[in-house]
């Protein structure tokens, strides 16, 4: 797809409204301007009527008649021109007069246009009263006179179209002088935009660091996506952090379970061995060998969790009460040969919306965890409710803790910083981790609360499945 620019097309639509405004405002100014030279013209019109009305005078003849006298007539030589009496007497025309003009003029307070002989015209109808024969203060006699009169309208076509060319002219130039402007302020305005393209143009696989440049974060507008990149870019730059730890440790892991398996075998190898010397040797390789199988396992396990992260499965649901008990059973042996009680508190069948092999991975590392860390004679208790719309579940053991300062990073793979975690108990430093990953997955939450000497608490609340999912799943499974 063709790439198209943000800032052509601002001054492109800037510039056409301004267009159709100006285009609106120039209709509207020449309909004024008409408007006002065709009132001005009547008024002219008018004006020439009545020096027309001026020229009429007495014909000094018995029957008091009246006569148009030609010498007091000063009009344009252009103009038509009739004057008559009410009984259609003709006492004068113009030159051009034509018996066509008969019907052309209409009588009015306003002049009207016609065309005559290929020309534009305006035309009124004016009715005066001539006086003649006064003598002495007396009246004398009024005698109605009637004045057809019209004169060309092209030179009001022509003021009106000289306005025209002077509106389209000037609008012309305020529009490219608008244009130059907005291309130049733009330009400007879209500095800081660049300048935050260029900051983030920079970011590399080697550097992943993103800092805003100031004049992106002074624009209020840019502000918001120069925070949200800033923020994206921490959380994606801790995030292959943690990436290139996990690999890291990872890779340490197995390779110290590799070296540990060559290193027996090298060991057996270096002298010759009793058979029995072979099968404790043997026996050791195959431990190490469950270890490091253990480690990959997990290290699967985690992986596919932050793969599925955040699309969890709605129609997995399982009986948390009923994974706990499972998990329990199995335990128990475990609890019994170290002399640990292990306690059930379930209250109901607690369903959640995990699949059921992920909520026992997530019970048993719990519990297992709990009871590696308490000494014989200790007690690990496993509670579970359903509360404000949620399962909680607790497992306190009465074990020795984990020290303030470790519990931050429990919860971190492969972290050991306290005897919770130690190699001694057996662990791959990652049972936590994928606890977090499961309650994670699925929109819960989990924590530790320990005190150094008196035990370890780990809490999980997990959403509850609702009454309405219930019955879905059950009319689901019926048909």
């Amino acid at each position: 797809m063709k790439n198209w620019s943000l800032s052509r097309r601002l001054i492109a639509t800037v510039l056409l409204v301004e267009t159709l405004l100006a285009l609106c405002t120039t209709g509207m100014a020449l309909f004024y301007e008409r408007h006002q030279h065709m009132r001005t013209f009547d008024v002219m019109l008018r004006g020439r009527a009545d020096s027309l009305l001026g020229a009429v005078q007495d014909a000094e003849d018995e029957a008091d008649n009246i006569m148009l006298a030609p010498k007091a007539i000063d009009l344009q030589s252009d103009d038509l021109y009739q004057v008559r009496e009410p009984s259609g007497r003709i006492l004068g025309q113009s030159p051009q007069w034509s018996n066509q003009l008969a019907g052309q003029f209409r009588e009015g307070s306003h002049g009207h246009n016609f065309q005559f002989h290929d020309h534009a015209y305006r035309g009124m109808v004016l009715r005066g009263i001539r006086q003649i024969d006064q003598e002495d203060g007396k009246p004398g006699i009024s005698r109605p006179v009637i004045i057809d009169y019209a004169t060309p309208l092209a030179p009001v076509w022509k003021a009106v179209a000289n306005a025209a060319k002077f509106l389209l002219l000037s609008n012309s130039c305020l529009l490219i002088v608008t244009g130059v402007a907005i291309f130049i302020l733009l330009r400007r305005g879209m500095a800081p935009l660049q300048l935050l393209a260029a900051e983030a143009s920079a970011i590399s696989p080697a550097s992943w660091e993103f800092r805003a440049p100031p004049g992106a974060l002074a624009v209020k507008e840019l502000a918001v996506l120069a925070l949200a990149l800033e923020s994206a870019m921490r959380r994606l730059g801790s995030s292959i952090d943690q990436q290139r730890t996990f690999v890291n440790d990872a890779a340490h892991e197995l390779k110290t379970a590799v070296t540990i398996i060559k290193s027996s075998l090298q060991l057996l190898d270096s002298r010759p061995r009793s058979l029995e010397e072979y099968r404790r040797g043997l026996e050791s390789c195959l431990n190490d060998c469950g270890r490091l199988e253990e480690l990959v396992q997990k290290l699967l396990t985690l992986a596919r969790l932050e793969q599925t992260a955040g699309q969890p499965s709605s129609r997995s649901q399982t009986d948390l009460s009923e994974s706990a008990r499972e998990i329990v059973s199995q335990l128990d042996s475990f609890a019994t040969l170290r002399s640990i009680a292990l306690q059930l508190d379930l209250r109901g069948k607690l369903l959640v919306p995990l699949p059921h092999e992920e909520c026992e991975t997530l019970i048993f590392n719990l519990v297992l965890n709990a009871l590696q860390h308490t000494p014989s004679g200790g007690k690990v208790t496993l509670s579970a409710a359903e509360e404000d719309g949620e399962v909680r579940m607790a497992i306190e053991d009465t074990g020795e803790g984990i020290d303030a300062a470790d519990l931050p990073f429990v919860f971190n793979r492969f972290y050991r910083g306290d005897r919770s975690r130690a190699r001694t108990t057996g662990g791959t430093g990652l049972g936590l981790a994928i606890c977090k990953a499961i309650v994670d997955a699925y929109g819960g939450r989990i924590e530790l609360l320990s005190e150094t000497g008196k035990g370890t608490r780990a809490q999980v609340a997990l959403p509850a499945v609702s009454d309405a999912v219930r019955l879905q799943t059950v009319f689901s499974k019926e048909r």
